[in-house]
Protein backbone atom coordinates (compact mmCIF):
# COMPACT_ATOMS: atom_id res chain seq x y z
CA UNK A 1 0.00 0.00 0.00
CA UNK A 2 1.05 3.16 -1.07
CA UNK A 3 1.17 6.09 1.90
CA UNK A 4 -0.76 8.35 -0.41
CA UNK A 5 -2.94 8.18 -3.08
CA UNK A 6 -3.17 11.51 -6.00
CA UNK A 7 -6.18 11.82 -7.47
CA UNK A 8 -7.36 13.37 -10.58
CA UNK A 9 -7.80 17.07 -10.36
CA UNK A 10 -10.76 18.77 -9.81
CA UNK A 11 -11.68 22.09 -11.65
CA UNK A 12 -12.60 25.01 -9.59
CA UNK A 13 -15.06 27.66 -11.03
CA UNK A 14 -13.08 30.93 -11.24
CA UNK A 15 -14.69 34.52 -11.64
CA UNK A 16 -12.81 37.68 -11.74
CA UNK A 17 -8.77 37.84 -12.65
CA UNK A 18 -5.91 35.61 -10.90
CA UNK A 19 -3.51 38.06 -10.88
CA UNK A 20 0.04 37.02 -12.30
CA UNK A 21 1.85 37.00 -9.06
CA UNK A 22 -0.21 33.65 -8.62
CA UNK A 23 1.95 31.89 -11.28
CA UNK A 24 2.76 28.91 -8.43
CA UNK A 25 0.64 26.53 -6.03
CA UNK A 26 -1.12 26.64 -2.83
CA UNK A 27 -0.50 23.46 -0.16
CA UNK A 28 -3.08 23.50 2.79
CA UNK A 29 -3.18 20.46 5.11
CA UNK A 30 -6.79 19.48 5.89
CA UNK A 31 -8.74 17.22 7.67
CA UNK A 32 -11.23 14.46 6.91
CA UNK A 33 -14.41 14.08 9.18
CA UNK A 34 -16.93 11.90 9.19
CA UNK A 35 -20.76 13.06 7.90
CA UNK A 36 -22.34 10.91 10.66
CA UNK A 37 -22.32 13.49 13.23
CA UNK A 38 -22.25 10.87 15.99
CA UNK A 39 -19.10 9.22 15.23
CA UNK A 40 -16.99 10.54 17.54
CA UNK A 41 -12.87 11.24 16.60
CA UNK A 42 -10.17 13.70 18.05
CA UNK A 43 -9.38 16.67 15.78
CA UNK A 44 -5.71 15.79 16.23
CA UNK A 45 -6.94 11.63 14.92
CA UNK A 46 -8.70 13.05 12.37
CA UNK A 47 -7.68 11.33 8.84
CA UNK A 48 -5.81 14.45 6.84
CA UNK A 49 -6.09 15.18 3.50
CA UNK A 50 -3.27 17.09 1.83
CA UNK A 51 -4.49 19.86 -0.88
CA UNK A 52 -2.18 21.32 -3.98
CA UNK A 53 -3.95 24.22 -5.56
CA UNK A 54 -2.14 25.07 -8.92
CA UNK A 55 -3.27 28.50 -9.96
CA UNK A 56 -2.85 30.08 -13.73
CA UNK A 57 -2.90 33.71 -14.15
CA UNK A 58 -5.30 35.08 -16.46
CA UNK A 59 -9.00 36.55 -16.40
CA UNK A 60 -10.42 34.34 -15.48
CA UNK A 61 -7.44 32.14 -14.80
CA UNK A 62 -7.47 28.52 -13.74
CA UNK A 63 -7.55 26.89 -10.43
CA UNK A 64 -6.95 22.90 -10.40
CA UNK A 65 -7.05 21.04 -7.20
CA UNK A 66 -5.30 17.56 -6.38
CA UNK A 67 -6.05 15.99 -3.11
CA UNK A 68 -3.80 13.29 -1.51
CA UNK A 69 -5.61 11.08 1.05
CA UNK A 70 -2.83 10.40 3.45
CA UNK A 71 -2.00 6.52 4.76
CA UNK A 72 -1.35 7.52 8.60
CA UNK A 73 0.89 4.20 9.11
CA UNK A 74 3.09 5.27 6.64
CA UNK A 75 4.64 1.71 6.64
CA UNK A 76 6.77 1.89 3.37
CA UNK A 77 8.24 4.98 3.64
CA UNK A 78 11.66 5.17 5.88
CA UNK A 79 10.40 6.99 9.36
CA UNK A 80 7.43 5.20 9.09
CA UNK A 81 5.53 2.15 11.12
CA UNK A 82 3.66 2.80 14.56
CA UNK A 83 3.68 1.86 18.01
CA UNK A 84 0.64 -0.27 18.48
CA UNK A 85 -2.93 1.50 17.56
CA UNK A 86 -1.51 4.99 17.42
CA UNK A 87 0.00 6.25 13.80
CA UNK A 88 2.98 8.01 12.55
CA UNK A 89 2.07 11.19 10.73
CA UNK A 90 -1.21 12.64 10.67
CA UNK A 91 -0.38 15.93 9.13
CA UNK A 92 -3.63 17.53 8.77
CA UNK A 93 -2.61 21.14 10.79
CA UNK A 94 1.05 23.04 10.13
CA UNK A 95 3.30 23.02 6.68
CA UNK A 96 6.62 24.87 6.07
CA UNK A 97 8.15 24.55 2.46
CA UNK A 98 12.15 25.18 1.27
CA UNK A 99 12.47 24.89 -2.69
CA UNK A 100 10.21 22.06 -3.66
CA UNK A 101 10.14 20.15 -0.26
CA UNK A 102 7.36 20.23 2.42
CA UNK A 103 6.76 19.22 5.48
CA UNK A 104 3.00 18.83 6.39
CA UNK A 105 2.40 18.38 10.32
CA UNK A 106 0.02 18.07 12.87
CA UNK A 107 -1.02 19.97 15.91
CA UNK A 108 -0.30 17.56 18.55
CA UNK A 109 0.15 14.07 17.81
CA UNK A 110 2.42 12.46 14.93
CA UNK A 111 5.54 12.75 12.76
CA UNK A 112 6.03 15.57 10.09
CA UNK A 113 5.40 13.96 6.58
CA UNK A 114 8.03 15.17 4.00
CA UNK A 115 6.33 15.39 0.19
CA UNK A 116 7.93 16.32 -2.93
CA UNK A 117 5.84 19.24 -3.83
CA UNK A 118 7.01 18.74 -7.63
CA UNK A 119 6.24 15.36 -7.68
CA UNK A 120 3.24 15.94 -5.51
CA UNK A 121 4.61 12.33 -3.56
CA UNK A 122 5.43 11.24 -0.04
CA UNK A 123 9.31 10.32 0.74
CA UNK A 124 9.34 10.06 4.49
CA UNK A 125 8.13 10.69 7.70
CA UNK A 126 10.96 12.48 10.54
CA UNK A 127 10.97 10.96 13.33
CA UNK A 128 14.24 11.32 15.31
CA UNK A 129 13.37 9.31 18.85
CA UNK A 130 12.32 5.81 19.56
CA UNK A 131 8.96 4.25 20.39
CA UNK A 132 7.93 1.71 22.71
CA UNK A 133 4.87 0.63 24.55
CA UNK A 134 5.74 3.05 27.46
CA UNK A 135 5.94 5.71 25.19
CA UNK A 136 4.01 4.83 21.74
CA UNK A 137 3.12 8.48 20.10
CA UNK A 138 5.25 11.79 19.26
CA UNK A 139 4.60 15.08 19.69
CA UNK A 140 6.51 17.85 17.11
CA UNK A 141 6.63 21.30 16.26
CA UNK A 142 3.58 22.18 14.08
CA UNK A 143 5.56 25.02 12.43
CA UNK A 144 9.32 25.06 11.54
CA UNK A 145 11.88 27.58 12.13
CA UNK A 146 14.49 28.09 8.67
CA UNK A 147 17.86 29.61 9.05
CA UNK A 148 18.23 33.07 7.85
CA UNK A 149 20.10 31.98 4.79
CA UNK A 150 17.72 29.20 4.19
CA UNK A 151 19.93 26.64 4.80
CA UNK A 152 18.41 24.71 8.03
CA UNK A 153 15.44 23.77 9.25
CA UNK A 154 14.75 23.44 13.20
CA UNK A 155 11.97 21.69 15.23
CA UNK A 156 10.96 19.64 18.46
CA UNK A 157 10.32 16.32 18.59
CA UNK A 158 9.71 14.58 21.91
CA UNK A 159 7.65 11.00 22.92
CA UNK A 160 4.27 11.20 24.61
CA UNK A 161 4.29 8.67 27.47
CA UNK A 162 0.95 7.09 28.77
CA UNK A 163 -0.87 8.80 31.00
CA UNK A 164 -1.32 7.32 34.83
CA UNK A 165 -4.27 7.33 36.87
CA UNK A 166 -1.82 9.68 39.54
CA UNK A 167 -0.36 12.00 35.95
CA UNK A 168 -1.46 12.66 32.76
CA UNK A 169 1.05 12.59 29.32
CA UNK A 170 4.37 13.30 30.18
CA UNK A 171 6.63 14.20 27.20
CA UNK A 172 10.38 12.52 27.37
CA UNK A 173 13.24 12.36 25.24
CA UNK A 174 12.61 16.43 24.44
CA UNK A 175 15.06 17.12 21.00
CA UNK A 176 15.97 20.20 18.84
CA UNK A 177 16.23 18.49 15.23
CA UNK A 178 18.40 20.55 12.77
CA UNK A 179 17.74 19.00 9.41
CA UNK A 180 19.79 20.45 6.56
CA UNK A 181 17.32 21.62 3.64
CA UNK A 182 20.12 20.79 0.48
CA UNK A 183 21.29 17.13 2.17
CA UNK A 184 18.54 16.10 4.06
CA UNK A 185 20.57 15.03 6.56
CA UNK A 186 19.91 16.04 10.34
CA UNK A 187 21.32 15.94 14.03
CA UNK A 188 19.88 16.49 17.18
CA UNK A 189 20.32 18.23 20.66
CA UNK A 190 18.91 16.88 23.51
CA UNK A 191 17.22 19.76 25.38
CA UNK A 192 16.82 20.57 29.06
CA UNK A 193 14.00 22.40 30.32
CA UNK A 194 14.35 26.10 32.26
CA UNK A 195 14.81 25.43 35.70
CA UNK A 196 11.64 27.40 36.36
CA UNK A 197 9.54 25.85 33.08
CA UNK A 198 10.74 21.94 33.59
CA UNK A 199 7.19 20.25 34.31
CA UNK A 200 6.88 17.48 32.09
CA UNK A 201 3.00 17.88 31.58
CA UNK A 202 2.53 20.39 29.21
CA UNK A 203 5.49 20.57 27.63
CA UNK A 204 4.67 21.12 23.93
CA UNK A 205 5.72 23.27 21.11
CA UNK A 206 3.27 24.72 18.31
CA UNK A 207 5.38 27.14 16.49
CA UNK A 208 9.77 27.26 16.19
CA UNK A 209 11.76 30.63 14.69
CA UNK A 210 14.78 31.33 14.20
CA UNK A 211 17.15 34.66 15.25
CA UNK A 212 20.78 35.57 15.48
CA UNK A 213 21.96 38.02 17.88
CA UNK A 214 25.73 39.19 18.21
CA UNK A 215 27.04 36.46 16.36
CA UNK A 216 25.36 33.54 17.95
CA UNK A 217 22.65 31.46 16.39
CA UNK A 218 19.54 31.02 18.52
CA UNK A 219 15.82 29.10 18.17
CA UNK A 220 12.57 30.11 19.81
CA UNK A 221 10.29 27.10 20.52
CA UNK A 222 6.45 28.72 21.66
CA UNK A 223 5.38 26.50 24.58
CA UNK A 224 1.92 25.71 23.99
CA UNK A 225 1.75 24.31 27.51
CA UNK A 226 -1.73 21.39 26.58
CA UNK A 227 -1.51 19.27 29.39
CA UNK A 228 -2.72 15.85 27.07
CA UNK A 229 -4.84 13.25 29.44
CA UNK A 230 -5.31 11.04 27.73
CA UNK A 231 -3.30 9.53 24.51
CA UNK A 232 -6.07 7.58 23.55
CA UNK A 233 -9.48 9.14 22.07
CA UNK A 234 -11.93 8.46 24.21
CA UNK A 235 -15.18 9.89 25.16
CA UNK A 236 -15.86 12.19 28.39
CA UNK A 237 -18.47 10.82 30.95
CA UNK A 238 -19.61 12.02 34.67
CA UNK A 239 -17.21 9.85 35.62
CA UNK A 240 -13.94 11.37 34.13
CA UNK A 241 -11.47 13.25 36.92
CA UNK A 242 -11.53 16.79 36.61
CA UNK A 243 -9.49 18.21 33.63
CA UNK A 244 -6.58 19.52 34.29
CA UNK A 245 -6.22 23.09 33.21
CA UNK A 246 -3.27 24.64 31.03
CA UNK A 247 -0.68 26.73 32.69
CA UNK A 248 0.39 30.24 30.39
CA UNK A 249 2.67 29.49 27.62
CA UNK A 250 6.38 30.81 27.49
CA UNK A 251 8.84 30.90 25.34
CA UNK A 252 12.06 28.86 25.57
CA UNK A 253 15.31 30.12 23.61
CA UNK A 254 17.87 27.55 22.49
CA UNK A 255 20.89 28.59 21.61
CA UNK A 256 22.68 26.37 18.95
CA UNK A 257 26.49 25.21 19.63
CA UNK A 258 27.84 22.76 17.24
CA UNK A 259 30.14 21.49 19.57
CA UNK A 260 27.79 20.17 22.24
CA UNK A 261 24.93 17.41 22.50
CA UNK A 262 22.52 19.09 24.56
CA UNK A 263 21.47 22.30 25.35
CA UNK A 264 20.40 24.66 28.19
CA UNK A 265 16.83 26.17 27.25
CA UNK A 266 16.33 29.39 28.66
CA UNK A 267 12.60 31.84 29.40
CA UNK A 268 12.33 34.49 26.75
CA UNK A 269 11.24 37.22 29.45
CA UNK A 270 7.83 38.65 29.82
CA UNK A 271 6.39 36.12 27.94
CA UNK A 272 4.94 34.23 30.88
CA UNK A 273 3.84 37.23 32.83
CA UNK A 274 1.32 37.94 29.86
CA UNK A 275 -0.64 34.86 31.37
CA UNK A 276 -2.04 34.26 27.85
CA UNK A 277 -3.04 30.53 26.72
CA UNK A 278 -2.00 28.53 23.98
CA UNK A 279 0.62 30.57 22.51
CA UNK A 280 0.80 28.95 18.82
CA UNK A 281 0.90 30.47 15.57
CA UNK A 282 3.32 33.07 14.65
CA UNK A 283 5.28 35.14 11.89
CA UNK A 284 9.16 37.02 12.49
CA UNK A 285 11.65 39.64 11.10
CA UNK A 286 14.86 38.31 12.19
CA UNK A 287 16.29 39.50 8.47
CA UNK A 288 18.43 41.97 10.73
CA UNK A 289 20.73 39.48 12.15
CA UNK A 290 20.66 41.28 15.49
CA UNK A 291 17.55 39.77 17.09
CA UNK A 292 13.93 40.04 16.20
CA UNK A 293 10.36 41.00 15.78
CA UNK A 294 7.94 38.38 16.47
CA UNK A 295 4.33 38.51 16.16
CA UNK A 296 2.45 35.68 17.83
CA UNK A 297 -0.64 34.54 19.40
CA UNK A 298 -2.89 33.60 22.63
CA UNK A 299 -5.18 30.93 21.86
CA UNK A 300 -6.86 31.25 25.19
CA UNK A 301 -8.47 28.13 24.83
CA UNK A 302 -7.28 24.35 26.27
CA UNK A 303 -6.01 23.17 22.76
CA UNK A 304 -5.87 19.64 23.89
CA UNK A 305 -9.58 19.21 24.49
CA UNK A 306 -12.11 18.85 21.73
CA UNK A 307 -16.27 19.59 21.80
CA UNK A 308 -17.83 16.72 23.74
CA UNK A 309 -20.17 16.40 26.07
CA UNK A 310 -22.68 18.47 27.74
CA UNK A 311 -21.73 22.26 26.63
CA UNK A 312 -21.88 25.78 29.14
CA UNK A 313 -25.41 25.80 28.63
CA UNK A 314 -26.70 22.91 29.76
CA UNK A 315 -27.52 21.56 26.39
CA UNK A 316 -26.40 17.97 25.19
CA UNK A 317 -24.81 17.56 21.77
CA UNK A 318 -27.73 16.04 20.07
CA UNK A 319 -29.62 19.74 20.45
CA UNK A 320 -26.89 21.68 18.92
CA UNK A 321 -27.22 21.22 15.44
CA UNK A 322 -23.41 22.44 14.42
CA UNK A 323 -22.11 20.32 16.62
CA UNK A 324 -20.20 17.07 15.30
CA UNK A 325 -18.07 14.93 17.84
CA UNK A 326 -14.47 15.90 18.84
CA UNK A 327 -14.22 19.11 16.72
CA UNK A 328 -11.88 21.36 17.93
CA UNK A 329 -12.16 23.17 20.65
CA UNK A 330 -13.40 26.87 21.41
CA UNK A 331 -11.49 29.50 23.06
CA UNK A 332 -12.51 30.58 26.75
CA UNK A 333 -12.15 34.21 26.29
CA UNK A 334 -10.92 37.19 24.62
CA UNK A 335 -7.63 35.97 22.40
CA UNK A 336 -4.60 37.99 21.87
CA UNK A 337 -1.74 38.98 19.91
CA UNK A 338 1.56 40.16 20.54
CA UNK A 339 4.44 41.98 19.05
CA UNK A 340 7.38 40.79 20.58
CA UNK A 341 10.46 42.78 19.74
CA UNK A 342 14.66 42.18 21.21
CA UNK A 343 17.25 44.33 19.77
CA UNK A 344 20.83 44.10 21.82
CA UNK A 345 19.92 41.87 24.42
CA UNK A 346 16.94 43.95 25.47
CA UNK A 347 13.15 42.75 24.90
CA UNK A 348 9.79 45.05 24.34
CA UNK A 349 6.09 43.52 24.54
CA UNK A 350 3.17 44.66 23.02
CA UNK A 351 0.05 43.37 22.25
CA UNK A 352 -3.75 43.48 20.89
CA UNK A 353 -6.97 42.12 22.88
CA UNK A 354 -10.14 42.78 22.01
CA UNK A 355 -13.57 42.18 22.76
CA UNK A 356 -16.06 42.13 19.81
CA UNK A 357 -19.14 44.49 19.90
CA UNK A 358 -21.92 43.58 17.32
CA UNK A 359 -22.46 47.39 17.43
CA UNK A 360 -19.16 48.17 16.53
CA UNK A 361 -17.81 46.28 13.99
CA UNK A 362 -15.30 48.08 12.72
CA UNK A 363 -13.18 48.02 15.49
CA UNK A 364 -12.42 44.19 14.99
CA UNK A 365 -11.53 41.60 17.76
CA UNK A 366 -9.01 39.08 18.99
CA UNK A 367 -11.60 36.07 19.63
CA UNK A 368 -9.25 32.85 18.66
CA UNK A 369 -6.67 33.97 16.62
CA UNK A 370 -4.93 32.32 13.95
CA UNK A 371 -2.54 32.82 11.20
CA UNK A 372 -0.72 35.74 11.37
CA UNK A 373 1.63 37.15 8.04
CA UNK A 374 3.87 40.17 7.59
CA UNK A 375 3.51 41.55 4.44
CA UNK A 376 6.57 42.11 2.11
CA UNK A 377 7.05 45.71 3.30
CA UNK A 378 6.93 44.67 6.56
CA UNK A 379 4.30 47.92 7.22
CA UNK A 380 1.49 44.98 8.11
CA UNK A 381 0.75 42.24 9.62
CA UNK A 382 -2.27 40.60 8.60
CA UNK A 383 -4.28 38.60 11.42
CA UNK A 384 -7.30 35.99 11.08
CA UNK A 385 -9.63 35.34 13.91
CA UNK A 386 -11.64 31.93 14.22
CA UNK A 387 -14.17 33.72 16.04
CA UNK A 388 -16.66 31.75 18.86
CA UNK A 389 -19.47 29.45 18.69
CA UNK A 390 -20.85 29.80 22.51
CA UNK A 391 -23.25 27.01 22.01
CA UNK A 392 -20.24 24.62 20.99
CA UNK A 393 -17.75 25.47 24.63
CA UNK A 394 -18.34 22.25 26.86
CA UNK A 395 -19.14 22.77 30.23
CA UNK A 396 -16.01 20.78 31.50
CA UNK A 397 -14.01 23.09 30.37
CA UNK A 398 -15.56 26.21 31.16
CA UNK A 399 -15.62 24.55 34.38
CA UNK A 400 -12.11 24.25 34.48
CA UNK A 401 -11.05 28.05 34.12
CA UNK A 402 -13.57 29.96 36.48
CA UNK A 403 -11.36 33.10 36.09
CA UNK A 404 -11.07 33.21 32.79
CA UNK A 405 -14.61 32.00 30.89
CA UNK A 406 -16.52 34.88 29.51
CA UNK A 407 -19.60 35.40 31.19
CA UNK A 408 -21.25 33.08 28.93
CA UNK A 409 -25.12 34.58 29.95
CA UNK A 410 -24.09 37.81 28.00
CA UNK A 411 -21.87 36.05 25.13
CA UNK A 412 -23.46 35.82 21.84
CA UNK A 413 -21.77 34.64 17.73
CA UNK A 414 -18.35 36.19 17.09
CA UNK A 415 -17.94 35.77 13.10
CA UNK A 416 -14.56 35.16 12.13
CA UNK A 417 -12.63 37.69 10.53
CA UNK A 418 -9.77 38.91 8.59
CA UNK A 419 -7.86 42.01 9.74
CA UNK A 420 -4.87 44.32 8.74
CA UNK A 421 -2.98 45.49 11.54
CA UNK A 422 -0.07 47.76 11.54
CA UNK A 423 3.04 45.99 12.44
CA UNK A 424 4.81 48.68 14.60
CA UNK A 425 1.79 49.43 16.84
CA UNK A 426 -0.37 46.47 16.24
CA UNK A 427 -3.31 48.38 15.78
CA UNK A 428 -6.39 48.06 12.99
CA UNK A 429 -5.30 49.69 9.64
CA UNK A 430 -7.78 52.24 10.21
CA UNK A 431 -9.51 54.27 7.03
CA UNK A 432 -13.50 55.14 6.62
CA UNK A 433 -13.90 52.24 3.71
CA UNK A 434 -13.21 49.84 6.58
CA UNK A 435 -10.40 48.31 4.20
CA UNK A 436 -8.41 46.60 6.62
CA UNK A 437 -11.70 44.31 7.78
CA UNK A 438 -13.30 41.49 6.42
CA UNK A 439 -15.75 39.20 8.31
CA UNK A 440 -16.60 35.84 7.74
CA UNK A 441 -13.31 34.78 6.12
CA UNK A 442 -12.08 31.15 6.64
CA UNK A 443 -8.89 31.41 8.60
CA UNK A 444 -6.14 29.83 6.51
CA UNK A 445 -4.78 32.77 4.86
CA UNK A 446 -1.59 33.34 3.07
CA UNK A 447 -0.29 36.74 1.70
CA UNK A 448 1.38 36.75 -2.22
CA UNK A 449 3.13 39.89 -3.87
CA UNK A 450 6.10 41.81 -3.34
CA UNK A 451 6.34 45.38 -2.06
CA UNK A 452 5.16 46.81 -5.33
CA UNK A 453 1.70 44.92 -5.16
CA UNK A 454 0.58 42.32 -2.57
CA UNK A 455 -2.86 40.44 -2.48
CA UNK A 456 -4.49 37.99 0.88
CA UNK A 457 -5.95 34.86 -0.31
CA UNK A 458 -8.35 32.84 2.18
CA UNK A 459 -9.40 29.32 1.44
CA UNK A 460 -11.59 26.43 3.05
CA UNK A 461 -13.20 23.48 0.75
CA UNK A 462 -16.65 25.20 1.09
CA UNK A 463 -15.87 28.59 0.41
CA UNK A 464 -13.12 28.30 -1.93
CA UNK A 465 -10.50 30.60 -2.47
CA UNK A 466 -10.91 34.06 -2.14
CA UNK A 467 -8.20 36.68 -3.47
CA UNK A 468 -8.34 40.22 -2.25
CA UNK A 469 -5.88 43.08 -2.41
CA UNK A 470 -3.58 43.61 0.62
CA UNK A 471 -4.32 47.53 0.58
CA UNK A 472 -8.34 46.78 0.45
CA UNK A 473 -10.05 43.68 1.80
CA UNK A 474 -13.23 45.19 0.41
CA UNK A 475 -11.99 44.12 -2.75
CA UNK A 476 -12.32 41.13 -4.02
CA UNK A 477 -10.00 40.19 -7.18
CA UNK A 478 -11.04 36.51 -7.55
CA UNK A 479 -12.88 33.87 -6.18
CA UNK A 480 -12.75 29.99 -7.05
CA UNK A 481 -15.00 27.14 -6.01
CA UNK A 482 -16.34 23.43 -6.55
CA UNK A 483 -18.55 21.55 -4.08
CA UNK A 484 -16.23 18.56 -4.48
CA UNK A 485 -13.72 19.62 -2.72
CA UNK A 486 -16.49 19.97 0.40
CA UNK A 487 -18.44 16.82 -0.59
CA UNK A 488 -15.69 14.18 -2.45
CA UNK A 489 -16.43 10.69 -1.31
CA UNK A 490 -19.44 8.87 0.39
CA UNK A 491 -18.53 9.32 3.86
CA UNK A 492 -16.61 12.02 4.90
CA UNK A 493 -16.31 15.94 4.71
CA UNK A 494 -13.55 18.92 5.30
CA UNK A 495 -14.03 21.47 7.81
CA UNK A 496 -12.11 25.02 7.26
CA UNK A 497 -8.46 23.95 7.40
CA UNK A 498 -6.42 26.30 9.77
CA UNK A 499 -3.29 26.57 7.35
CA UNK A 500 -2.24 27.30 3.77
CA UNK A 501 1.49 28.39 1.58
CA UNK A 502 2.05 30.07 -1.36
CA UNK A 503 5.17 28.62 -3.25
CA UNK A 504 6.39 29.28 -6.90
CA UNK A 505 8.71 25.63 -7.25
Amino acid sequence: MTTATCLEGIELMVRGEIPAEFDGSLFVPMSRRHKDQKKFARWHDSQADLLRLDLTPGRPGRVLAHIMPVDPRAADLPGGGGCGPFYATQPNHGVTIVGSTGWFTNLMYGAPLEVDLKRWDPTRVLRYVDLDEQAPQVTTTAHFAISLDRRYAYFHQSLLTRERRESPVQTAELKLIQLDTRTSDARTWSIVPPQDDDALEGANFHSAFYYEEAGRRFVGLLKTGAVIEHLSPYRRTEEDRTLEPMKPSTIWSLEIDETAHTIQAQLLPGVREMNGLALSHLDCDARSGDGFVLYANFKEADVAEETQGVNCYGESPDNVLEHYAGMLIEPLNTGMVMRYERRGGKSSIGRLQRAYDFRRTSHGHTWLPINLDIDPSGEFVFASFSGFHPRLLPDFVATAYPDRVANMARMRYVPPLLMRLRADTLEPDYDDRRSYLSYAEPVAMAVVGDTARSFVCTFSPEIGLRIYRADDLQCVVAHAVSARLHTWGDTHFRPDPPHMVFAQL
